[in-house]
């Protein structure tokens, strides 16, 4: 068997490459063959840390993978209810809305997640090809809780993916948020840490390290306020699951709607009048800053989108009066 290396598998190194091609295959079998030559890039015996060029023939002898259909790699459903943020070549960055995952968090894949959306809205354009893709499927590069929704980012390319997932590991992209709490709070930069329960999925704040627990840094800036709630733009200095919800409950301030760290008898009032029956808190902005590689166009860029029409109804409402 011939491969030849396009850009989406250009750049990674040869034995990632192998096992995400012949998934079925022992690893040893793998390392074994490029030992006995069995495996050459452009006829020559490589080291699995060889990195793929573009154009690199990669030779496979007396080795088969069972052939995966690749027209299944995903739930194609109906794409045109999704909202685009960005979108250029090599990303494109989705609102998500609440209710749905990320990813699947279950082997049987029954319940749809936003990564399918992706999927089929660039299948559906011709962006993204399955049966083209030796081993590249456009992935998300951040995520956000089921029932938290705003932006989220989505490498289309090998390249845009690597460096997102670069940037977002080296705090070069910042993401801010909108969350609608109970009572004021002091604009500042929040210090805690953070231990969560995997059993019940609940996440419980500590003022000082407990073990097993995380450290959290927390940027609080208001918008807006009459005292008995505040419109707060949140920064993640660290981005801890479930870091924001439990933070801010913990500060006293828990976001309306939150139904795992809220406040019940405020969470029932706005969902009788409003049918809010999940979290006000919205990821309406990105900072891309320093970039690097291919995707360094994007320096300095900043990417914002206006609150859903419910949010911004709940905000109109609940800041019409002073109830200083």
């Amino acid at each position: 068997m011939k491969i030849e290396i396009g850009p989406n598998e250009a750049g990674q190194r040869l034995d990632k490459f192998l096992r995400k091609l012949l998934k079925d295959v022992p690893l040893s079998a793998i390392f074994k063959a490029l030992r006995k030559k069995d495996i050459r890039v452009n006829g020559k015996k490589q080291n699995e840390k060889y990195f793929l060029e573009e154009g690199d023939i990669v030779e496979i002898k007396y080795i088969q993978s069972k052939k995966e259909d690749k027209s299944n790699k995903f739930m194609k459903v109906d794409s045109k209810r999704m909202k685009i943020c960005f979108e250029d070549d090599n990303l494109v960055v989705v609102e998500k809305w609440p209710g749905i995952l990320v990813h699947s968090d279950s082997s049987d894949g029954k319940e749809a997640t936003l990564t399918d959306y992706t999927l089929s809205y660039l299948d559906a354009k011709g962006a993204y090809v399955p049966e083209n893709e030796l081993t590249f499927t456009p992935a998300a590069c951040n995520r956000l809780d089921r029932n938290t929704s705003g932006m989220v980012i989505f490498g289309k390319t090998f390249e845009g993916l690597k460096c997102i997932n670069e940037a977002i590991r080296e705090d070069e992209i910042k993401k801010y948020y909108y969350a609608l709490v109970k009572g004021k709070i002091r604009d500042a930069r929040y210090e805690g840490y953070i231990l969560k329960n995997s059993e019940n999925n609940l996440s419980k704040i500590y003022d000082k390290e407990v073990e097993g627990s995380k450290k959290i840094i927390t940027e609080v800036k208001t918008v807006e306020t009459n005292g008995a709630y505040s419109l707060l733009e949140i920064n993640l200095i660290t981005g801890r699951s479930h870091q924001i919800r439990a933070h801010l409950a913990h500060l006293g301030n828990p976001i309306i709607g939150d139904n795992k760290y809220g406040d019940k008898k405020l969470n029932s009032f706005f969902e009788n009048k409003y049918g809010l029956s999940y979290q006000y808190l919205y990821a309406y902005k990105l900072n891309f800053r320093e970039i690097k590689g291919k995707l360094n166009y994007l320096r300095n860029k900043t990417v914002a989108v206006a609150l859903p029409p419910l949010f911004k109804k709940i905000k109109q409402d609940v800041f019409k009066f002073s109830l200083k």
